[in-house]
Parts: C-alpha cells; structure tokens; sequence
C-alpha cells in the first residue's frame, strides 16, 4: 500500500498534476463515512436510519471533500461555501427526520450522520488543502510518513517493550508506546526542519508541532476505538481486512490533518 501510494505521488509530479492522490483522499473519505453509516445503522432503517440520512451524509461529506479540493487549488479559503455547507448539512439531516412517525428513533442517527460528516467531509478535506499548497507535494509526503510512521513505533514499541496498559477503550494500548509514538514524532519533523527549512518548522520550533501531529494521530485512533466499540463491531468493515477496514487506515490523519494544514498556514 505504501508502494502504491507513492506511485500516485511519482504519477502526480510527472505528470505536473495532482489528480491521483486528491482522488484517492476523496475516495477514502467518502469510504470512511459509507463504513461509518453502515456499522452505526445510519444506512438502515430498522435502526433509526435510512435511505434519506445515507445520501445525505454521502452528498455532504463529498461536498465538503471537493470544496477542499476546490480551495486547495485555487488557493482560496470559501468561507462562505463552507458555512453554506454546514448549513445545508443541518437542514438536510432534521429534514430527513422531522416528518417520519418514528422520528424519536431517527435522532441517534441523526447525530452520527452530522458527526460522521465533519469528521470524514470537513476534517478529512483538510487533507486536500495540504496538499494543493505550493509545496504539497514534499509536505504531504513528509506528512504521511510521520503520521503513519507515529502508528507503527507506537504498534512495535508497545508491543514489546509496553508494560503499562491505561486505557480502557483501546486495552492494547500502552504509556510506553504512546510516549515511543511522541518522541518518533518530534525527531522525524525536526529532521525535516533540517532537511527542508524553508518549508517547515525549523528546530527547535519543530517540536511542539511533533508532539500536537503525535497527539492528534493517537486520540484520532482512538477515537475510531470508541467508535468502534460503543456500535460493538470488531472491525469497521472487511474492505481492507488486514487493517479492519477503511477507518483504521484513516483515523489517525482525520485530526492531525487539519492540525497540520492550519499550524503550516498560520506560521507562513
């Protein structure tokens, strides 16, 4: 997955365009969202959902991933189209609800969708805008391999060396791998500071921004657990079996992305 992941960026600079990574982000975002819908019953009536709610977060969270896009290339921030967005999104869900005779039981859904959304539409769109930067290129690559990097150290290092279990909703996870997570983190965007310090943070500004991407990565992973085992599924779907599904392979940037995108555009 990493080889071809790379091929789409060697594709995308030789061909001086970026189509084939900003579609695969679209792709995994609207595949994040789709799984999400399918385990919480959001796509299913018999659980309060449907139809209506199930298109609606598909169009939102497509929405929201093409004005990323949009915006990314354009190098432009639509306020306007993003408030709009949300707006419509919360229109749309109480719409799909309000007129049904058991709308009691649509609320639950309700929520995921919206929540589902901004998770997997306008966090995830983030991703896009990172992207689209003038030197999205080298900052998504250094990007990727440090978020995904920050998962494998925590994995390994946890697994042999982690003796202190602390988290009821991920029991795997140790304090020993989290912190192997964090320092991982820090050293790998200080070594880009000092490979590339006209892009990124120079040392020592880069540590604070290894120890928030480190921070974000591991709550988003998290937070796929939570999700996980409040909808009591093992797995988010059998797409990717290797990794439980879409989301797993997606959780860890949902926060870290944005977080990414904003710390790089506030600091030049």
């Amino acid at each position: 997955m990493v080889v071809a992941i790379l091929g789409l960026f060697a594709a995308d600079h030789f061909f001086a365009t970026r189509i084939g990574v900003s579609s695969l982000i679209v792709i995994l975002g609207l595949l994040g969202w789709c799984e999400l819908a399918v385990m919480s019953g959001v796509a299913s009536r018999k659980h309060g959902g449907g139809l209506p709610l199930f298109l609606t977060g598909v169009l939102a969270t497509g929405y929201f991933l093409c004005l990323g896009w949009w915006e990314g290339a354009a190098q432009s921030t639509g306020s306007l189209y993003l408030s709009a967005g949300l707006m419509a999104l919360l229109f749309l869900v109480f719409l799909c609800v309000v007129f049904r005779s058991d709308f009691e039981s649509g609320l639950k859904p309700l929520l995921v969708t919206v929540l589902g959304v901004l998770l997997f539409g306008f966090l995830f769109s983030y991703l896009l805008r990172v992207y689209h930067h003038k030197q999205g290129m080298v900052l998504s690559v250094v990007f990727f391999f440090g978020i995904k990097g920050n998962d494998i150290v925590a994995y390994f290092f946890g697994r042999f060396f982690g003796r202190t279990r602390f988290l009821k909703v991920s029991p795997k996870k140790t304090l020993e791998g989290c912190m192997a997570a964090v320092v991982f983190s820090v050293l790998w965007f200080v070594a880009a500071g000092v490979v590339w310090p006209e892009i990124f943070f120079r040392w020592p500004l880069a540590i604070p921004l290894g120890i928030i991407l480190s921070i974000s990565t591991q709550v988003g992973d998290l937070s796929e657990s939570l999700l996980k085992r409040c909808f009591r599924v093992k797995d988010s779907s059998s797409l990717l079996p290797e990794f439980g599904g879409v989301l797993d392979l997606i959780d860890s940037v949902v926060f870290s992305g944005y977080l990414f995108w904003i710390l790089m555009t506030a600091c030049g």
